[in-house]
């Protein structure tokens, strides 16, 4: 079935042509009919049995008028009220608890509405007039009854209420002769209450077509957030290769051991450094731009989306749960992002589960030769620790298990609660009292005696040259010594090694917060000047600024741009320009840009954050900068911004010009969840984390 290409879903929007019905049964295509019958079916039920049994005490209940108008013929009335009427539809509801109603269910309450039609004509035939005149009224509540509360399709209702129209019609013309006038009058009210009837019934299921279809195509949307959850995978997969190169290029930055302990201490932290620098900010700074820009489709059209409903709408939580899938999209990012902190350690309350099975998961993602088996403690108590640290420690160990088993094995990983007196601690350094236990166990090779007393020695490898430093399990001790914990370590040549950590237990608990802003969108009537070489983007985006009010003009690489720009020069106010272009840079793309016209005013945007050449750009006079992926609110923010220089910097003429590097500072300042992004190199696609 065909949907919105920019995959809007307005209540206000959804009409007959988009949701493929038949305008006349009002049906769905085959392949959306069948679901919809089955939840209408479960939906109805409650009601259908509800409206029967109001039909026969209001059917019993109109009884009374027989005894009053027609006594004499009190008992054949009652007859048909009690003896057919009333029968028929406890049949129905009796057999509304059978698994074969579901089959006919439509055909069931069709007959229930005729039958419950035909008893009224059939008294009407035989009571005498001029008291049979009246009777006709009871057929309209009939109609009312059958075209609102039982739950019939437009189709099935339609035909039952022609058919009591049509028999009527023939009782009163050509057995009781009713007279032109009285049957002109009755057929009025009762012809028109029909129509009126089959209007109503028409809205209702179209209405509850209308959500149904609503609710299909919002899972249309979160099964688009599983699909880049995979892709996600594999770009994760192909840059977190390069881990390997991690110690390699840490022989050439350590040349000597130290000797002391404080010596160790800060040879761990330069470690440390070179790692999150070298390897990680290489990692994190592929995946945001590849990353951002998946999120950047699936957040603008949940943007979209949001303007088109309000908070009442039953779909509006489950839009808002997309963007905070968004959110949770990018933690990966922001989690190796966090890595590049210093030396310094930020101990914070955390559930190590947490972290193990995150941490877990990243690493067999490029593991696949490795099966991982988790076996983590529900009720595990919490630690103070600096998060990023110990997962360094982690990644150490699942990296030494991994070369372990060079022909692929299990890594077992478990967490455990102990208390450990005096007589459970084999170092006297150690404090006796409750500890959390991680433990770390491979089927690998093995160890034998001799290595496991040099294991956390620094510079001590069993590697060959190339391979390893002999300064990750060092650092991984000092780090959890420094968490006042210690490790215990046993193996077995050729059955495997097993690493347990203990770090001390932490009475408070964790306490995450989260924060919610909402900001006023700010439109505008100016032209917009789109550059991406990116489909989603052009079209998510696209539909973003137009959303706004603005006139939008797109270019997918840089001579498109070029000649966009040139044949549009008067018409454009902004341009929005992203950083990496196909066939030449955003930077080149600027300066051409600046040539055409020295007044251009230009946003950049990038998934990279706002570093390396996305800097340099603004220190050479571009206007701003905005990350994806972003918001409708903020792009119409960063717009206005940039759009209202032109009336300050006109006013600013006769005043002293700004420090450019003073209005860079600034910037950066205010943005501070970038403090920790990554810079982009002119020549290369590697990331540095600054």
């Amino acid at each position: 079935m065909e949907t919105h290409k920019d995959l809007i879903m307005p209540a206000s929007t959804a009409g007959l042509s988009e949701m493929g019905l038949n305008p006349v049964t009002l049906s769905f295509p085959k392949d959306l009919e069948d679901p919809f019958r089955h939840d209408y079916y479960v939906n109805s039920l409650k009601m259908v049995r509800l409206s029967l049994v109001v039909g026969i005490f209001l059917y019993g209940f109109f009884g009374i008028l027989d005894a009053e108008l027609v006594p004499a013929m009190k008992w054949k009335l009652w007859s048909i009220r009690f003896a057919i009427v009333w029968p028929s539809l406890l049949a129905v509801i009796i057999f509304s608890y059978y698994d074969a109603f579901k089959k006919y269910f439509q055909a069931s309450i069709m007959a229930a509405m005729i039958i419950a039609g035909f008893a009224i004509i059939l008294m009407i035939s035989i009571i005498p007039p001029p008291v049979n005149y009246s009777y006709y009224a009871g057929l309209i509540l009939v109609l009312i009854w059958g075209y609102t509360f039982t739950r019939v399709r437009f189709i099935w209702a339609t035909s039952a209420g022609w058919l009591i129209v049509a028999f009527y019609e023939v009782v009163a013309i050509w057995i009781n002769e009713t007279p032109i006038s009285i049957l002109m009058s009755n057929n009025f009210f009762f012809i028109s209450a029909n129509i009126a009837g089959m209007i109503a019934c028409y809205s209702i299921e179209y209405y509850t077509r209308r959500d149904f279809y609503l609710a299909y195509q919002l899972e249309v949307e979160r099964e688009k957030v599983r699909s880049a959850n995979i892709r996600l995978e594999k770009v994760v997969e192909e840059r977190t290769a390069q881990l390997v190169k991690t110690n390699q290029e840490l022989r050439t930055e350590i040349d000597e051991r130290k000797t002391a302990d404080k010596k160790r201490m800060a040879l761990e932290g330069k470690l440390q450094e070179a790692q999150k620098l070298e390897a990680l900010g290489t990692l994190a700074g592929g995946i945001a731009h590849d990353f951002n820009n998946i999120l950047m489709g699936i957040q603008g059209n949940a943007s979209l989306m949001l303007l088109g409903i309000d908070s009442c709408h039953p779909n509006y939580d489950r839009i808002k749960n997309t963007e905070q899938y968004v959110l949770r999209g990018s933690e990966l990012t922001r989690q190796l992002l966090g890595f590049a902190r210093g030396g310094k350690y930020e101990a914070k309350p955390a559930h190590l589960n947490q972290l193990i099975d995150k941490s877990s998961q990243m690493f067999g993602r490029t593991k696949k030769e490795i099966i991982i088996h988790s076996d983590l403690h529900d009720d595990l108590w919490v630690v103070k620790v600096d998060r990023g640290h110990i997962e360094q420690v982690l990644l150490n160990l699942y990296v030494n298990a991994w070369q372990a088993m060079p022909g692929g094995g299990h890594l077992n990983l478990s967490t455990d609660n102990v208390i450990l007196d005096k007589d459970n601690l084999k170092d006297a350094d150690n404090h006796p009292g409750k500890y959390v236990k991680i433990c770390v166990r491979d089927t690998g090779i093995g160890m034998n005696k001799e290595t496991q007393k040099r294991i956390f020695d620094p510079f001590f490898t069993t590697k060959e040259r190339g391979r390893g430093t002999g300064l990750g399990l060092a650092s991984a001790y000092g780090i959890i010594k420094n968490h006042g914990g210690f490790f215990e370590v046993s193996s077995e040549i050729g059955k495997g090694s097993e690493f347990s950590i203990y770090l001390p237990a932490y009475e408070e608990e964790v306490v995450e917060q989260e924060h919610l802003v909402q900001e006023k969108i700010i439109k505008g009537a100016e032209t917009i000047l789109l550059i991406d070489d990116e489909d989603m983007i052009i079209e998510v985006t696209g539909s973003i600024i137009r959303e706004l009010g603005y006139s939008l003009l797109t270019a997918k690489s840089g001579s498109e741009a070029m000649t966009v720009y040139g044949n549009n020069i008067a018409a454009i106010d902004l341009v929005i320009l992203d950083m990496i272009m196909p066939d030449m840079s955003g930077g080149n793309i600027y300066d051409r840009l600046k040539k055409i016209n020295p007044d251009v005013k230009v946003l950049l945007s990038s998934g990279y954050s706002i570093s390396g050449d996305a800097d340099a750009l603004l220190k050479r006079g571009c206007d701003e900068f905005i990350q994806k992926p972003y918001d409708i609110n903020t792009l119409s923010r960063k717009i206005r911004d940039v759009l209202q220089m032109k009336a300050r910097n006109k006013e600013a003429l006769s005043e002293p010009p700004v420090d450019q590097e003073n209005r860079i500072h600034h910037y950066t300042s205010k943005k501070v969840y970038h403090s920790h992004g990554s810079t982009r190199d002119n020549n290369a696609d590697d990331m540095l984390i600054m």
